[in-house]
Parts: C-alpha cells; sequence; structure tokens
C-alpha cells in the first residue's frame, strides 16, 4: 500500500489582507441599457409571432372560431350554407366569409360565385324585395355588380334580418352576398 505524504508543508503562507479597490469601467451602464433594451425586443417578438400565429389559426374553421368566441374570417362552403339556410349548386365557390355566432349579435357575411349555368334562386330561403336596398348589403358598392336584386328574412336569433343580393359580375358569373344585421 503506498504511502501518502502530507503535502500541506509544501504551500506558502497566505500574506496579510489588504483592500483591493474596485475596477470601474466606463460604459457599464450602458450596457446594462443596451441589454435590457435588446431583451425585450426579443421577447415582444416571440409574444407577436406567437398572437399573429395563434389568432391567425383561431381565426379558422380548422381552429378554433367554432368553439370559442373568435371570429371566423374564412367560411367553408358547408359553413355558408348552414349559416344562410340554402343548399348551393356543386362547384360554388367561396370568395369571402365572416362570422362570428354569438348569442347577442350574430355576424355572418359572404361573397359566392355561383358555377356557370347553375339553375339557383334564393325565393327558398328569403322574400324578394321590391325595391333596391343596397344599405342592407354594404358589400353591393365594392362588388361591381349589374342586374342587383335585394333578398331578406328575420331570424329569430336576436331579433336579426339576414339580407343577400344577388347580381352579375363582369365575367357573366352569378355573385350572391350575404349580410346579417341586428334589428336591436
Amino acid at each position: 500500500m503506498a504511502e501518502r505524504t502530507d503535502d500541506s508543508d509544501s504551500f506558502e503562507p497566505l500574506g496579510e489582507p489588504h483592500e483591493v479597490e474596485p475596477l470601474r469601467t466606463r460604459g457599464q451602464g450602458l450596457r446594462l441599457a443596451v441589454s435590457l433594451v435588446l431583451a425585450g425586443l426579443v421577447i415582444g417578438g416571440i409574444v407577436a409571432a406567437g398572437t399573429t400565429v395563434v389568432g391567425g389559426f383561431a381565426q379558422t374553421e380548422a381552429g378554433l372560431c367554432r368553439i370559442t368566441w373568435a371570429s371566423c374570417t374564412e367560411l367553408s362552403l358547408n359553413s355558408v350554407e348552414s349559416l344562410s339556410g340554402l343548399d348551393f349548386p356543386e362547384g360554388t365557390e367561396v370568395v369571402s366569409g365572416f362570422s362570428r355566432e354569438s348569442s347577442a349579435t350574430p355576424e355572418f357575411r359572404a361573397e359566392i360565385i355561383l358555377p356557370e349555368g347553375a339553375q339557383f334562386t334564393l325565393s327558398t330561403g328569403y322574400d324578394a324585395l321590391e325595391e333596391p336596398q343596397p344599405g342592407l348589403v354594404p358589400a353591393v358598392d365594392d362588388a361591381e355588380l349589374s342586374d342587383v336584386r335585394y333578398w331578406s328574412r328575420f331570424r329569430q336569433v336576436a331579433g336579426s334580418t339576414a339580407a343577400a343580393a344577388q347580381g352579375v359580375d363582369a365575367q357573366g358569373r352569378t355573385v350572391i352576398l350575404f349580410d346579417t344585421h341586428s334589428l336591436g
């Protein structure tokens, strides 16, 4: 077995303690401020990116808009059919859609284009209006439609009126615009 040696004799004794002046470097405050600002920007960027991604996903039907208070900013044809109370012909295209289905003030807006040659009438769920009423469907002003006819339907949900406008666009396609209004 190896013999242990005591190395305590090989160390030099420590000298007397004395005070040391702290080293001051220039710009410590500036570096701290820049570091804090950069950390804030990084955290803000992460929060903004997360909000954009989650918010964008939440407003799609694949996301949370049907099961939470989030608005739906994209609608499928099935949703437009459900919200309008109509069945559209095969090949109908949803150009845009929006819905917020709260019990207090339901909102629904959509623009659809019927397939070429499709036979369809809104009279199965809506009443034709004798006079043009562009105020019921404000999107008609931007759509540049000809031969516009207006339709409406009273809905019991929060006393709202569902309105529709049907017209022909510059390409000769039948376009239908939907909008709901609260009567309260």
